[in-house]
């Protein structure tokens, strides 16, 4: 498996992640967005072999949020600037390559990219808004809920890309 940007003629079509907005938005609104908009890109995970068939894909965009949305750990002597962030906007894997480690790859490539954009323009962290069940999930690979949440709104979370440079060293 290999993850990659995504390109125009991938088969989206056969995607199912068992959720009807996350299938939509890659079969209508992921080409359009990175390569005519340029508001997201997406980057899919597909075989070696076969590199058409997409097994799982995120998005990722540039994003920023107040300093005030943060606890004090994360903004103790940073300027009262909003904070520069990649936001991870979406994250799925199709229902038929669950459970084979294809999320953990998928998250494992959004760390090396924000890594590489902190070090190239500067990024304090990644961001995402979890749905509810999901929230462990993130959790586990450190990502910390900032924010007030509902259960009608995704959970904003948050990892410091300080955090992922300790353990990644």
């Amino acid at each position: 498996m290999i993850v990659r940007r995504l390109e125009e003629h991938d088969e989206t079509a056969a995607f199912d992640c068992g959720d009807i907005p996350l299938n939509d938005f890659l079969k209508r609104h992921a080409w359009v967005n990175q390569e005519k908009i340029s508001i997201g890109v997406t980057y899919v995970a597909v075989d070696e072999l076969a590199s058409r068939h997409i097994f799982g894909y995120f998005t990722l965009a540039a994003a920023s949020a107040p300093y005030s949305t943060f606890p004090a750990k994360y903004v103790r002597g940073l300027p009262r600037y909003d904070l520069p962030l990649l936001l991870l906007a979406r994250l799925a894997v199709d229902k038929s390559h669950a459970g084979r480690g294809i999320g953990q790859a998928l998250v494992s490539e959004v760390f090396r990219i924000g890594l590489q954009v902190a070090e190239v323009v500067g990024c304090r962290g990644i961001i995402t808004d979890a749905y509810r069940d999901r929230v462990g999930w993130y959790g586990k690979y450190g990502f910390q809920p900032i924010g007030e949440a509902s259960e009608k709104i995704p959970q904003r979370m948050f990892l410091d890309l300080r955090t992922l440079r300790k353990t990644a060293l």
